[in-house]
């Protein structure tokens, strides 16, 4: 991990990803920028402050990072390490360097992130958990940034589904933020990946997300915004995801609720309006199919009218009143009180429309 130590260098000095990503193409190395002379950093545009850290990289707190790392599992991945995730370094800005806890998937997966408000309904967290389960049973690997809220429903329901997630923070390993999502880091950790580009010390600070977001976006092929105000963060990644040429997908929300101005904001601009997970794989151009296994299966503990209505449901991923009327053939009444019932155990949800899908 020698080697590291002049990656690190190079955060603690306050050389920016564009500044190392230019002079990298000059010395080649991190540590051959360390070698040059206080004309050479002048030349290279260097702002006097970080020349000076430079020079005297010595000084700085390189070791107790390292130290830090060490002691905590965290490995440090350089732009120039083969296991830097490749989709990020075709981005204007990519990070010089990642502390990760876990293990990145390989290259060969597919990342997609799914984003959106800290302050979610229960409608929004219900579909976040419902689409990151059922992009992560066609083998997808889920990214978001470990926030309240969107975040924290889209890792859970990859985790839900027994597969690999990735959480991107926008403070050092030094915290857990937010706090309350420590045991899902380590769950996160041990299916996964937790990344950051701070140093051990940095804190949540506000100018730090738009950062992280772009790491979010960055990694993936796609992004999901799932209920996001006017000024959401989850905005700022979707934009930035544009930007980097991914595609954009939005779950539409109420016209009435704030939450969801920012997400009818994004399909006013052209974003793919989708409705079911599989809208996604169609829209990223990959032929997936799920096992047999993997398919919503009725719970133990239904009653025999219930689980006819909710197969019938679960079959057609989306069905109407009037289909489900014709379909199960019972009167309104009855098909209404099981309706309730199912969305009660949290089974089904009922979309704008009297339309019904399985959660």
């Amino acid at each position: 991990m020698d080697d590291k130590k002049f990656w690190i260098c190079l955060g603690l000095a306050g050389l920016g990803p564009v500044r190392t990503k230019r002079l990298l193409e000059t010395c080649g190395t991190a540590e051959k920028i360390f070698r040059l002379s206080s004309p050479e950093l002048a030349k290279a545009g260097i702002p006097e402050k970080i020349a000076r850290n430079i020079l005297e990289w010595e000084t700085l707190p390189w070791q107790r990072e390292m130290d830090f790392c060490e002691r905590n599992g965290i490995s440090v991945v350089t732009i120039q390490d083969a296991e830097y995730p490749a989709p990020l370094k075709q981005i204007f800005d990519p990070p010089s360097f990642l502390f990760i806890k876990g293990t990145l998937p390989a290259d060969n997966s597919v990342f997609f992130s799914i984003v959106g408000t800290r302050n979610p309904s229960f409608y929004g967290i219900k579909m976040a958990e419902k689409f990151a389960e059922e992009l992560t049973y066609c083998g997808l690997v889920i990214v978001s940034g470990m926030a309240r809220g969107i975040d924290t429903a889209a890792h859970s329901g990859a985790l839900k589904a027994g597969g690999r997630t990735v959480a991107v923070t926008g403070c050092g390993f030094g915290q857990c933020y937010p706090p309350e999502n420590r045991n899902l880091s380590k769950k996160i950790e041990a299916s996964g990946a937790v990344i950051t580009e701070f140093l051990s010390d940095a804190p949540p600070e506000p100018g730090n997300f738009p950062r992280r977001n772009r790491i979010v976006s960055g990694l993936c092929r796609g992004v999901l915004v799932v209920e996001a105000g006017q000024k959401s963060g989850a905005l700022i990644t979707a934009h930035l995801a544009l930007d980097q040429g991914r595609e954009v997908f939005a779950l539409p929300g109420r016209v009435d609720a704030l939450t969801s101005k920012g997400a009818n904001q994004l399909l006013k601009e052209g974003a793919a309006l989708v409705e079911t997970p599989e809208e996604i794989i169609a829209g990223l151009n990959l032929e997936v199919k799920k096992t047999p296994a993997q398919e919503n299966k009725a719970p133990a503990g239904l009653t025999e009218r219930e689980k006819a209505v909710f197969d019938k449901i679960a079959g057609r991923k989306k069905i109407t009143i009037d289909e489900l009327l014709e379909d199960a053939g019972m009167e309104q009444p009855e098909l209404f009180g099981i309706l309730v019932s199912l969305a009660l155990k949290n089974l089904i949800t009922e979309l704008p429309g009297k339309i019904y899908t399985p959660l």
